[in-house]
């Protein structure tokens, strides 16, 4: 049981209501003049069953204990619940010991790599030591503006250069160690800095909080790059260079791009191309694929023409195709049935650079190539094809039996038939074989295709969330993961004369304070995309609900946009729908109230109209369920059968 259960169930609302509100007891329910606005006939009534109140009169609003002391008292739920949680003696659980030391502990880190930043970038400004590295950084294009940007600095080439200004600045050595900036010397006689004589790039969070470094050193020496090492605060699989720069850019772009170097994506986002990150020199991961597809569904890989076709680069890329999320789409069967099918939903391309040039030379001669390269990245498959068959004599049997062999598992696993005929006829044209006797010689090699190749007579979306979410937590849970559909959802909405969605159409005090704190996170101009920093401005017992709610959308399957949307919009309306059906309910309770001779004038004509509200969403639903079967007929005209 949560901590806001816990609370509900041992307080009486009654008891809470009451020393605010003089109440009447009304059959089962009690009444009394609403403390929200002035009135002279009672409208306030408090339901004890189900533990809410609701003013029927000018306010129109209700809730429960907490919406009420948080409406009262001016409080955020936060507040509220401290409140309530002393009054009903319940202990609000602060952060474990261990995890706020841990908390504390990470704090001090980012404090001391934030220090050695700010100092990195004094000295490349103004020590006469880092003269060759402002002219390096000059011959190689960057301007004070971006240096400034991007905070790049310099290390002096000198043993403890770091390590004496973090002393004098009062953090400790291991602390220090700890930070990954100095490295114990093997005898035990000390440390020493681990960056020196190099240009150093503060590699930053999501929030733009310096969490390690890359350095570049200047002349012959070895290694070329340095990386901070893993700490509490650095992993560089789970990284991105510039992604707290280029969050902006790839939402409005649509697009990532992804290079190999710091110079890449400082030069790019110099020339105004904001939506380009660095992988450091790794190939692609899982982490930092997540992190990305939070922004968008669409990447571009930009490889050194030198690395196309290694194994690192194609080890990332299937980790992607893997990691990617996938749409459900219908597709009719000949027996008149609806096959749902899984494509992936991401559209990953890849563009091989001109012979030696590195992107930041590009750009730097010219953004407008850039661009038309860019735009004419090849989609993922065709890389495959270019560079899985790259070593092979496609001329002799041994070679063409090699390149099904590699090439037949993608094939496969390909969901579009459309695109798969056509790399199916790529194929056969490339090892010279009939498609048809090519795709059965594939099915035999790989097996049957995937599970999720179920016929059903219609959509399996719904049924499978609702066991896992009530209709509260499933409508929530897609305004948290789809907040770009809120928009539709409250201009339908509006058709119907109905006002948009917010927290009074939840019932958990927790989801309407969720739902009314995201709405003003948007307003105020919060990334859609910035789910993890809209967390950190929550009360801490709302966290957990929405990382929980997020984490359960994510597990359903993907739909099409149009299905997404109808699902969304179907799901607020039954809400809506269900709300204004107690609502009722709850209005004919007063309606036999005896000692209420006012009570048929009084609820007889909001009664009226509450259902009147009830037909019109009930009648839109319908229309809108009308309109999505055939939109399911259309689509079984138009869509081709293809092979079963």
């Amino acid at each position: 049981m949560s901590v806001v259960d816990q609370v509900k169930d041992r307080l009486d609302i009654v008891e809470v209501i009451q020393p605010y509100v003089p109440l009447k007891k009304a059959g089962r329910n009690y009444k009394g003049l609403c403390p929200f606005h002035s009135e002279k006939t009672p409208s306030f009534v408090v339901f004890p069953e189900t533990g809410t109140w609701h003013c029927f009169g000018a306010c129109g609003t209700g809730g429960d204990i907490f919406s009420f002391v948080m409406k009262r008292e001016n409080v955020e739920f936060g507040e509220a619940l401290k409140i309530l949680a002393q009054r009903a003696g319940v202990e609000l659980e602060p952060a474990s010991p261990q995890a706020a030391e841990a908390e504390k502990r990470l704090d001090l880190l980012r404090s001391i790599v934030a220090a050695a930043a700010n100092y990195f970038q004094h000295l490349l400004l103004n020590s006469d030591e880092a003269g060759r590295a402002r002219a390096y950084l000059e011959r190689r294009g960057l301007v004070p503006d971006t240096i400034d940007r991007f905070q790049v600095g310099y290390a002096l080439d000198q043993w403890d250069g770091l390590l004496r200004f973090l002393t004098s600045k009062g953090y400790g050595v291991e602390d220090i160690h700890e930070s990954g900036l100095i490295i114990a010397r093997e005898d035990g006689s000390g440390h020493y800095d681990r960056f020196r004589g190099r240009i150093v790039f503060p590699i930053k969070d999501q929030r733009g909080r310096a969490i390690g470094f890359g350095g570049r050193v200047l002349g012959d020496g070895q290694p070329k790059y340095l990386n901070s090492p893993q700490t509490p605060l650095f992993d560089k699989s789970a990284l991105l260079f510039g992604l707290d720069q280029a969050k902006a850019g790839i939402r409005t772009a649509g697009e990532a791009v992804i290079v190999e170097g710091y110079m890449d994506v400082l030069m790019a986002h110099q020339h105004g191309i904001n939506n380009v990150v660095a992988q450091m020199g790794t190939a692609l991961t899982e982490e930092q694929l997540k992190l990305l597809k939070r922004l968008t569904q669409r990447f571009v890989l930009a490889l050194d023409s030198d690395v196309a076709g290694d194994q690192a680069t194609l080890r990332g890329l299937d980790l992607a195709r893997q990691v990617m999320d996938r749409e459900v789409v219908p597709v009719p069967t000949p027996r008149g049935l609806i096959r749902f099918e899984e494509r992936l939903a991401a559209d990953i391309r890849i563009v091989s650079l001109p012979e030696g040039k590195d992107p930041d030379e590009v750009i730097r001669e010219s953004p407008s190539q850039w661009v038309e390269l860019i735009a004419s990245a090849k989609p993922v498959m065709d890389y495959y094809f270019d560079a899985l068959t790259a070593d092979l004599d496609l001329s002799g049997a041994k070679g063409k039996a090699e390149a099904v062999r590699r090439l037949g598992p993608l094939l496969a696993d390909m969901g579009d038939r459309v695109q798969r005929t056509h790399y199916l006829q790529m194929l056969g044209r490339m090892v010279q074989v009939d498609e048809r006797s090519l795709w059965q010689q594939i099915q035999q090699t790989t097996g049957p295709k995937r599970p999720s190749r179920v016929e059903r007579p219609s959509r399996p979306a719904e049924a499978r969330e609702e066991a896992v979410l009530d209709l509260e937590a499933h409508c929530l849970s897609f305004a948290l993961s789809y907040p770009q559909l809120l928009e539709h959802v409250d201009a339908a909405l509006a058709t119907s004369d109905e006002g948009p969605l917010s927290g009074e159409d939840f019932g958990r005090p927790d989801d309407r304070a969720i739902l009314d704190s995201w709405r003003q996170w948007l307003a105020e101009g919060g990334s859609q995309d910035a789910r993890a920093e809209f967390c950190d401005h929550l009360d801490g017992n709302l966290q957990e609900r929405v990382l929980s709610l997020i984490e359960a959308q994510e597990k359903r399957p993907k739909v099409a946009d149009e299905l997404l949307r109808n699902d969304v919009l179907d799901v607020v309306t039954r809400l809506r729908l269900r709300n204004l059906q107690r609502r009722i309910h709850e209005m004919r309770f007063l309606l036999d109230d005896p000692e209420d001779l006012g009570a048929a004038a009084n609820y007889g004509p909001l009664i009226t109209r509450t259902a009147v509200r009830i037909r019109r969403m009930e009648r839109a639903l319908n229309e809108r369920s009308i309109s999505g079967r055939r939109q399911h007929q259309d689509a079984a005209v138009r869509v081709p059968v293809g092979e079963e």
